[in-house]
């Protein structure tokens, strides 16, 4: 007899920002994803600088969602806070697959400033870089020490959920596209994700399944906001609020009005310097990877949605740059009118933890396939182990000269890793 059991729902994605905690939950329904439940509570300004204090008020509003929103269980997947955790390239040379994890276990100990053996580490091996004659392997290794982890663990488990797996946030992010690469071509697809935060900017490029690069930029949509405010002469909570508005209105960018002018001009600095930075890692990675062009930058987190940043990047990254939209391919019914407005990039580290625990691939909810065909590859790119400063070395790259695009006669082969589940913990 044939027994019809109701599939069991993928465990919770909590994003714990630094402005708000958001939880999202889904479930596979046939080949597509359905959301359960949503949640979204800001943390109050006046804790927001004291990780203590706002680590306690995170998981107070962890418990509250969880007691007063539809989620199905307590099963928790979270990032572990960018601040504990370190992130270094390595260039090592071509080894066998099977060697790989304890060179890079080896080098470990080697270029992290704590006892490797007290602490947890992944890896995710970015793909193959030329240089020179030359040609290397390599490796984004992170890890984080054991204490800062086991209290981070400790007070999330007051808020009464039950953590099954803690995961890094490019991880996250990629795994909002990974999971939805049904096609070849789109395995070859090279993408930018740029999460501007509130402390900070992510930028995260992909290739299909692979993440091969990634760094974090110190400017954020705080620094926005302390410049509003400075400049017009109101508090930050104010200038948040009115930037918001700002980019909710119809045209947001018309420098007519005075206040308009006056957010325009304070922000316009340092929203340059940030895509002045995402524009050198672009050519930091053209310069690496050479051969693997990205086809378009997408913006997600809680600024992308800002016109007048959308224009800036759009001019300094000389590819197309578009808002991200990831629950576009998931069925959002479930999620409270409140969190469904909008393109909902600010859900994206949410929606990749709430994957973390399956390896399925999903397609789109209405059939229809999110991502254009993958751009077909270009040619274009070190001590037997080398530790790469990505600072140094993206100011270097910004500095050589254009490479020229020519077609490759045999396609070379990347081994690479998913983001997220390839490495070793």
């Amino acid at each position: 007899m044939k027994r019809f059991v109701r599939q069991q729902p993928l465990p919770i994605g909590l994003d714990i920002g630094a402005d708000s905690v958001k939880m999202l939950q889904v479930e596979p329904v046939g080949d597509h994803l359905s959301v359960i439940a949503s949640g979204r509570m800001p943390i109050p300004d006046d804790v927001r600088n004291s990780p203590a204090a706002h680590m306690a008020v995170a998981t107070d509003l962890v418990r509250q969602m969880l007691q007063t929103h539809p989620f199905r269980g307590n099963r928790l997947v979270t990032c572990l806070p960018r601040e504990i955790v370190q992130i270094k390239n390595v260039r090592l040379p071509l080894i066998p697959a099977a060697e790989l994890s304890a060179a890079v276990e080896f080098e470990a100990r080697n270029i992290f400033p704590f006892d490797v053996e007290q602490a947890r580490m992944n890896w995710v091996l970015a793909g193959e870089v030329r240089q020179g004659t030359e040609v290397r392997q390599e490796v984004i290794a992170l890890a984080a020490q054991n204490e800062p982890i086991n209290q981070f663990v400790e007070q999330l488990h007051r808020s009464g959920g039950v953590i099954e797996s803690l995961d890094l946030e490019p991880c996250a992010l990629h795994r909002c596209y990974e999971r939805y690469i049904r096609r070849r071509d789109d395995e070859q697809d090279v993408f930018v994700l740029v999460d501007i935060g509130v402390r900070r900017t992510q930028v995260i490029v992909c290739r299909g399944r692979d993440l091969s690069f990634f760094k974090a930029i110190d400017i954020g949509g705080g620094h926005f906001n302390a410049s509003v405010a400075k400049k017009l002469g109101i508090s930050v909570p104010e200038a948040r609020a009115l930037r918001r508005r700002m980019s909710a209105s119809a045209s947001p960018t018309d420098r007519r009005d005075s206040v308009t002018r006056a957010v325009f001009d304070a922000t316009r600095t340092q929203m340059e310097d940030l895509s002045r930075e995402l524009a050198m890692c672009l050519r930091y990675y053209l310069v690496t990877f050479r051969g693997h062009r990205p086809r378009v930058v997408r913006l997600v987190g809680g600024e992308a949605n800002d016109p007048q940043l959308l224009a800036i990047v759009q001019q300094a990254a000389g590819i197309p740059v578009e808002v991200a939209k990831p629950l576009l391919s998931a069925d959002t019914t479930g999620m409270r009118p409140a969190d469904r407005h909008g393109s909902m990039s600010e859900w994206a580290t949410a929606f990749g933890l709430a994957m973390r625990t399956t390896k399925r691939n999903f397609g789109p909810v209405d059939g229809k396939p999110r991502e254009a065909a993958g751009a077909k590859p270009e040619p274009g790119a070190a001590p037997l182990v080398e530790v790469l400063d990505l600072n140094t070395a993206v100011q270097a790259a910004a500095k050589l000269p254009e490479i020229p695009s020519r077609r490759q006669s045999d396609r070379s082969v990347l081994v690479g890793a998913g983001a997220g589940e390839a490495g070793r913990a």
